[in-house]
């Protein structure tokens, strides 16, 4: 008896213990409201029912496979209307008075992205706030703002994005975005150059001092900031006093001067200004001039009295500071032809052509020494004749030394042009055989010869019976056309006349059509004055390059550009622009229905008119319809090429339209290229800059620079702007003990490799090759 009373106390005990466990392992329930969606795992249990008692994951339309039940869709339901839906569609037949329970297992992600360590999704679970979410995402970054976090929030269908505390409470699917930090830019004259948070009321006085105030060689009053605005980059100048922005980018500047040097020199570049320094001093320092320098003329362009002026000085004068020295290329003549060192030579003054022959070498063997042709560019044109060896030549001239065989030369409208040799009695016309014959838009009819005659070079149109010379250079020209389109019988391009009126013409082109309006027949002509297109009779005369056309009896109207059928179409009384693109299938996929143009006739003369959609189509008109505005992203983004321009187009949404940045993108340096009146302007932009249609996105690939010698981790870095020579140390593991703590800094400056002299304090650039040698004791 005893033992069974302590055998059911001990199997109630074991009960509350079973109860009790089952309780506490049980997930809280979900959010007040919460409807399950893809992705969710639920849990469901049938009291006594083993077989359908089941975990599972929701499919991303929202369905589960379900025992006995098949596929339900429950997306969308609370667990309240799931259990009660289970629980009905149970006692219909499956099992009697079931007792079900559904609850959520595991949640969808939320998702963590921007200045976090590790952005992607995480698993939701209950209570999760914004804050412990970041964590899970590994905590801020340096750049963070940490309270300038939003939410979005997708609720009946419908995106909210708000601002969002800490303590925020998430919802799963929510996308928790945190802000970068607002910046301003330190360059030039401060102690350290490099970006600062940004805060409000912030001067430029005070901006200065976050870099550690101004250098010695800082000039105060110059002080310039640059800054990019809707309209582009602007750079202004500013007080201490005066506001700065985020973004902006402070300059200070510097009193020291320089003297700026280019052209043939060895190394151009600008230079460090001294006191009495003189003209070829200065040459000097650029490492002296070439070879192909004229050292006779020096160039200085100064500034006098707030006039740039150009003054040529000598070697001996006295540069000043902001000086631009100029050395400019010497003069040179050319040698070609049969000659031993065809090129170019120095110009001497009085120099003959023999004595320019001589510095090429002289003539070969195969020269015909007497026939010398010098071509020279003068106020009236191009000129090439034949001299004397004693003549004397000018600067750029061309001295040809041609060859002792007999040579004509070809071009043109002939199949081969060329040069060919010359026999005794050749003809023009052989001469164009030889050439593989002229070609269908050749002009048979006008064949120009240029022939030196008496030393000089003449123009002459002979027939195909005439002889040719020597050296003669036969141009076969393109004939001149007329153009028949519309109503007629072979529309195409026909030879012109002389005299030829409309009439002649049509009959070219096999007369017109039963479907013409013979009465009106159109002709466009491109005079001085611009295009014209009248309506002319049958006897009006034609003119090279004119076009003809003849339309059609019914009235008609034509639909081209970004339409499924473009072509011409039977117009209607009433004819509205919405139908007439109707008529033609409607625009395509590129078409831009609010940009469509009609070019009308009016009083003869071709206009371009303003239309709506409901507007009237006239007999004769053409309704054009552009291309949908564009924008292109290229660089460093997943998918490059061009994209549907919006209003209100932002960088960041174009760059998400190309798929993103890729690994290598610099996403602090993306540039807008934008063509305007004044031509391709290229300005840095901000994420939320507003595009333009036509606006190229520039995306560049992340510049390095390299660290290497006595430091502790040698290799090549990311570069950033702003980055100091002591934080490239500092990121390559500092110096070693063995280190001397003046580093080079081998830079290429104009093409040239260079090492250049850099502080520590100093701000490095792209490619720089940082190297730290060894110290000596």
């Amino acid at each position: 008896m005893g033992t069974r009373v302590i055998s059911c106390w001990l199997a109630v005990l074991l009960l509350v213990l079973t109860t009790w466990h089952a309780v506490a392992g049980e997930t809280k329930g979900p959010p007040a409201g919460y409807r399950i969606g893809p992705n969710d795992v639920i849990r469901i249990q049938v009291f006594g029912e083993e077989d359908l008692s089941v975990e599972a994951r929701v499919s991303g339309d929202g369905k589960l496979d379900y025992p006995l039940l098949g596929v339900l869709q429950v997306g969308g339901k609370t667990t309240q209307d799931l259990q009660a839906l289970l629980t009905k569609r149970l006692s219909a037949g499956y099992v009697r008075s079931p007792k079900v329970t559904v609850s959520i297992a595991r949640h969808r992600n939320v998702y963590v992205s921007g200045e976090v360590k590790t952005p992607g999704g995480f698993p939701f679970e209950d209570g999760l706030t914004a804050q412990k979410a970041v964590t899970m995402a590994g905590g801020f970054t340096d750049k963070a703002v940490r309270n300038g976090l939003t939410i979005t929030r997708r609720s009946e269908g419908h995106e909210q994005t708000f601002n969002a505390p800490l303590t925020t409470p998430l919802l799963p699917d929510d996308m928790l975005v945190v802000a970068q930090l607002q910046k301003f830019y330190l360059m030039g004259e401060v102690m350290r150059p490099g970006p600062y948070p940004f805060e409000e009321q912030l001067t430029a006085k005070k901006a200065v001092s976050f870099g550690g105030g101004y250098t010695d060689k800082a000039d105060k009053k110059t002080l310039k900031v640059t800054r990019v605005t809707e309209s582009g980059a602007q750079t202004i100048a500013i007080g201490p006093d005066d506001l700065i922005l985020p973004s902006d980018i402070l300059a200070v500047g510097s009193h020291n001067y320089k003297v700026y040097i280019s052209g043939e020199v060895r190394a151009p570049g600008a230079y460090p200004y001294s006191e009495n320094i003189s003209l070829q001093k200065a040459l000097t320092l650029a490492g002296g001039v070439t070879e192909k320098a004229d050292r006779k003329e020096m160039t200085v362009r100064r500034v006098v009295g707030g006039q740039e002026q150009t003054l040529v000085l000598p070697l001996e004068a006295a540069v000043q500071p902001e000086d631009l020295i100029v050395v400019r290329e010497g003069q040179k003549v050319y040698v070609t032809g049969e000659v031993k060192t065809p090129g170019r030579y120095a110009y001497e003054a009085g120099a003959t052509v023999q004595r320019v022959l001589t510095l090429a070498g002289g003539v070969t063997e195969k020269a015909e020494a007497s026939v010398i042709k010098l071509t020279r560019i003068t106020a009236a044109g191009v000129e090439t004749r034949v001299v004397a060896s004693d003549a004397a030549v000018v600067p750029e001239d061309i001295i040809l030394v041609v060859p002792k065989s007999d040579q004509f030369y070809i071009s043109g409208e002939v199949k081969t042009p060329g040069s060919y040799a010359h026999k005794e009695g050749l003809s023009l016309q052989k001469a164009l055989a030889m050439a593989g014959g002229a070609t269908e838009k050749a002009d048979r009819q006008a064949l120009t010869v240029r022939r030196v005659v008496g030393g000089q070079e003449q123009t002459l149109v002979l027939p195909l019976e005439a002889a040719v010379q020597p050296e003669d250079l036969i141009i076969v020209r393109e004939g001149q056309r007329v153009y028949v389109t519309g109503e007629v019988k072979t529309p195409g391009r026909y030879p012109f006349e002389a005299g030829a009126t409309v009439q002649r013409v049509l009959t070219l082109a096999g007369g017109v059509t039963e479907k013409a309006e013979a009465s009106v027949v159109k002709l466009t002509r491109t005079t001085a004055e611009g295009v014209e297109t009248t309506v002319v009779a049958l006897d009006a005369a034609v003119v090279p390059e004119d076009i003809i056309l003849v339309v059609p009896k019914s009235d008609r109207f034509y639909v081209s550009g970004e339409v499924k059928n473009p072509g011409g179409y039977a117009h209607k009384e009433g004819l509205s622009l919405q139908k007439a693109l109707a008529m033609a299938g409607g625009a395509t996929e590129k078409g831009d229905v609010e940009r469509v143009q009609v070019v009308r006739i009016v009083n003869h003369q071709e206009e371009h008119v303003a239309v709506t959609l409901e507007s009237l189509v006239l007999p004769e008109d053409t309704i054009v319809v552009a291309e949908r505005q564009k924008v292109y992203v290229t660089g460093e983004v997943r998918t490059p090429g061009r994209y549907t321009y919006e209003a209100g187009l932002s960088v960041q949404k174009a760059v998400s339209m190309a798929g993103g940045f890729t690994e290598k993108a610099d996403k602090l340096d993306v540039r807008v290229e934008r063509r305007g009146a004044g031509g391709v302007t290229t300005v840095p932009v901000e994420p939320q800059a507003v595009l333009q249609p036509e606006d190229l996105v520039v995306i560049p690939q992340a510049r390095r620079f390299y660290v290497n010698g006595e430091v502790k981790k040698p290799g090549d870095f990311w570069y950033e702007r702003g980055l100091t020579l002591h934080m490239a140390i500092t990121m390559a593991g500092g110096f070693t003990e063995k280190a001397s703590k003046t580093p080079k800094v081998l830079r290429r400056v104009n093409g040239q490799e260079r090492t250049v002299e850099v502080a520590l304090d100093a701000p490095i650039q792209p490619d720089d090759i940082i190297v730290v040698v060894q110290r000596f004791f």
